[in-house]
């Protein structure tokens, strides 16, 4: 076995399980809610080298995968399947064909799903004439992955390792649908792509320059306007580089460099020895594609060393570098796990994933926790600024230490491989990492966990004074303070947030950060007008916040506590000292700015003009002659 698979340059990782108290924990990114991590298909069989997709249009199908050992001395992928956003998960330990047959893979199993809703999952193939020189195999699957085509190889390819897949999906890409293998063999870095599904494949073309160099892993993504970036390893002495290629004519040309960016790896290049298995800290890369304000920026992260020219603070962590220019230049580097050095502690096995919204979202394994420094507990660091800071998210809430697995279950015969990497996917609204421990009767198994990502609260509401009857706006954009409160007597204040009006459609976008799902009434405070509050509890998701409208119906208001202005219900303007009555003093206090002609931004100025003047006067004298006041359960 160990002659047979000669040359197939896999990483690993470590062992035993170990569930103790957690050491030391990290702040919780606040725009998250991290729900508990669970076995995806539990079973004896083995699954190891995780890889996870979401649909592009549907994100309600996740679909993840792993190398299993389903009968003796053969291996093949499982794909599971979840219809329901990662709650539930069903699949099979081996993929079938439309007959029952087992298809057989050796392994680097990556999964996809293309726009049309294709799975189309890669792998390292075994030759079909037999002999050491694996192929790259795609099979694809139109009905979520219930059984797919026989192996398709990809055309031209020599002896392969480590095959990657991409699927562009950005719908104004012009090669929209296409999707794309890249892996490694002695010649170098090679390329194919599909545009029907995975059913044919163009000849494996190399796209690494010209000398011919042995480059062990290989990563590919996709631009917003279908620019494909493939990255590689590049050893040169005691030199080390990350490679970069980049097409802008869906694969038919490329400009690519060996060393392109400059990095320090581990001592190993880019591979650790522990506990007897190999662990490695290979590049991943990811785009931003949101549309936001780093729309195609360019993300790699992968384990680095301490050295003057890195972020890294120990021997082993990983960092991330960024482009802000389409892979022109690298300039930007920064260390992603946030534990403090120099005492070394292990991240490895990074992932990255760039959300809806430009989070980016990176997945590994770490021993911060383990003074021994050698069990691991899975962690997520997220950044929304770009790299410059990140906060860590501990995703498992027990220890396991990655070791060889007994030597019936050796992976092709090599009792230091457990795989090459885990991986992490994202929705708009949703995170899903997907990795591998021996947590449950020292078997690998695969995992993963639904993280939400908060969504941001819609408050529509209008203080009377600032709408402007003739234009049909604001005449300025205002801040109020929001609260969640308890819908129970003493109604005690759950979360707080500050928005600000929008002038023209009149929503406030505000964010809690700390209040778990549930029923609250909403109170809201501008700074010169009676404080409102909903008229019921209302319904807060922590993973989709909340929407509501106090300018359509009095009956928005608890107590009906709004005024009709045109036809929008609004705040009662001039409570200017917050005292929760608008009466003589409040009045007193707008005369006494309009004597002293005040002008600016102050809480006499009710209109929003910036002047102090008669309006504001008579809107007060108004309301206080009403006896307005502020209305609460």
């Amino acid at each position: 076995m160990k002659t047979f698979f000669f040359g197939f340059s896999f990483f690993t990782i470590l062992t035993l399980l170990i569930v103790s108290p957690i050491e030391s924990l990290f702040s919780q990114s606040s725009d998250l809610v991290i729900n508990p991590g669970f076995r995806v298909y539990p079973d004896t069989v083995t699954q190891v080298e995780t890889t996870i997709a979401v649909h592009p249009l549907n994100p309600m199908i996740v679909a993840g995968a792993a190398v299993t050992d389903v009968y003796p001395g053969g291996y093949t992928t499982g794909v599971y399947l979840s219809t329901n956003g990662g709650l539930n998960w069903s699949g099979k330990n081996a993929i079938k064909d439309s007959l029952g047959g087992i298809i057989t893979t050796v392994g680097n199993p990556k999964l996809i799903i293309d726009k049309n809703g294709i799975f189309i999952l890669s792998y390292i193939a075994p030759n079909p004439l037999g002999g050491i020189a694996f192929k790259v195999g795609v099979s694809y699957s139109t009905n979520n992955g219930s059984f797919w085509s026989k192996t398709i190889y990809i055309p031209g390819v020599d002896t392969a390792d480590k095959s990657i897949i991409a699927t562009d999906d950005v719908v104004s890409s012009p090669y929209y649908g296409r999707s794309y293998v890249v892996y490694n063999d002695r010649k170098g870095i090679l390329f194919s792509s599909t545009s029907n599904g995975g059913k044919d494949w163009t000849i494996a073309k190399k796209i690494s320059p010209a000398i011919n160099y042995i480059r062990t892993g290989a990563f590919v993504s996709v631009g917003q306007s279908g620019e494909i970036y493939v990255t590689w390893p590049y050893l040169k002495d005691s030199q080390k580089y990350i490679g970069f290629g980049k097409s802008t004519n869906g694969g038919t040309s490329w400009d690519s460099s060996d060393t392109a960016i400059p990095v320090f790896p581990l001592k190993t290049d880019f591979r650790v020895n522990l506990n007897l298995v190999k662990l490695n800290g290979l590049p991943n890369s990811a785009v931003d594609n949101s549309g936001g304000v780093r729309n195609g920026w360019i993300y790699i992260v992968s384990c680095e060393r301490i050295n003057a020219n890195t972020p890294a603070t120990d021997s082993c962590d990983i960092v991330i570098r960024c482009s802000t220019n389409r892979g022109a230049t690298w300039p930007i580097k920064y260390k992603v796990n946030q534990d403090a050095g120099p005492s070394l502690k292990y991240q490895i096995f990074p992932s990255i994933s760039v959300d809806k919204s430009g989070g980016i979202n990176v997945l590994y394994y770490d021993t911060r926790n383990t003074v021994t420094n050698d069990s691991f507990q899975v962690y997520m660091s997220r950044s929304t600024n770009g790299g410059l800071t990140f906060t860590d998210n501990l995703i498992t809430n027990y220890k396991f230490k990655l070791k060889q697995m007994v030597s019936s279950k050796w992976l092709f015969g090599i009792p230091s491989y457990i795989g090459t990497g885990i991986s992490i996917a994202s929705s708009a609204n949703k995170i899903f990492p997907f990795w591998y421990d021996n947590t449950v009767s020292n078997e690998y198994q695969a995992f993963t966990s639904v993280i939400d990502i908060k969504q941001s609260s819609s408050i529509k509401l209008i203080p009377e004074g600032l709408y402007n009857s003739f234009s049909g706006k604001l005449n300025l954009k205002d801040s109020v303070k929001f609260y969640l409160r308890n819908n129970t007597s003493p109604y005690v204040i759950i979360d707080s947030a500050f928005g600000k009006i929008d002038s023209v459609i009149f929503n406030a976008e505000v964010n809690f950060e700390n209040a778990s799902s549930g029923n609250y009434y909403i109170e809201a405070i501008h700074r010169n007008t009676i404080e409102v509050w909903s008229s019921a509890p209302v319904n807060y998701s922590a993973a989709e916040g909340l929407i509501y409208d106090f300018t359509n119906s009095s009956d928005k208001a608890f107590g009906n506590n709004l005024i009709l202005k045109d036809s929008k219900w609004c705040m009662y303007s001039g409570d200017i000292n917050q005292d929760g009555i608008i009466d003589l003093e409040d009045v007193s206090g707008i005369e006494n700015d309009l004597m002293n002609n005040v002008t600016g931004y102050v809480n006499t100025d009710l209109n929003g003009d910036d002047i102090v003047d008669g309006t504001d006067v008579a809107l007060v004298e108004n309301n206080s002659s009403n006896g307005i006041v502020v209305i609460t359960p």
